[in-house]
């Protein structure tokens, strides 16, 4: 199983990590930074270099309990060799700038889900997430350019609070207990 460094530290730039399995073009890992994506959130991007090669990581995705890294082939002139093997040692460097786009883009929709929810008691059925742009699907029985630029106020103003972020973990039966967990 993966050990996810992320959920430890989501400013984690680089690590450390072994090759466990191989899988066509991807590889597992022992240990992991890249985010794999999920509820709307894309997938990390990077690179990780073995061996004195460096190959970009174009996907990453969950693989049951382990995160897969879906790589490009070697640079020239070592194309052959389409993956480091199992056991072989790899340094892991994430795409930072779209980490932190996609991280701030992130807190933006708590912040807009959190209003829309204390305020006019709308759920989030749906949305889409790519660095600083985000589209949020809200089931409302009103719009309008006043709702939108109300919203917008309600926003920036909890913006303007600088409340903390806190991250907790919580297991899905301890989430679902919770109606207005954003």
């Amino acid at each position: 199983m993966t050990e996810l460094l992320y959920h430890k530290d989501s400013y984690l730039k680089e690590f450390e990590a072994t090759v466990t399995q191989v899988v066509g073009n991807g590889i597992v890992l022992d240990r992991t930074a890249f985010y794999p994506g999920g509820g709307g959130q894309p997938h990390d991007t990077g690179t990780l270099t073995a061996g004195g090669l460096t190959y970009r990581v174009t996907q990453v995705r969950r693989q049951g309990g382990d995160v897969l890294h879906q790589l490009d082939k070697a640079p020239p002139p070592f194309e052959s060799l389409r993956t480091p093997p199992v056991g072989m040692k790899v340094t892991g460097v994430l795409d930072w700038e779209r980490r932190y786009q996609l991280m701030r883009t992130h807190t933006a929709l708590h912040i807009l889900c959190s209003v829309i929810w204390r305020d006019y008691g709308a759920l989030v059925p749906g949305g889409d997430m790519q660095p600083l742009q985000a589209r949020m699907d809200f089931e409302l029985e009103r719009m309008s350019a006043d709702f939108a630029r109300e919203v917008e106020e309600k926003a920036n103003a909890e913006v303007a609070a600088a409340r903390p972020v806190r991250v907790r973990f919580l297991s899905r039966a301890e989430a679902a207990q919770i109606p207005d967990l954003i």
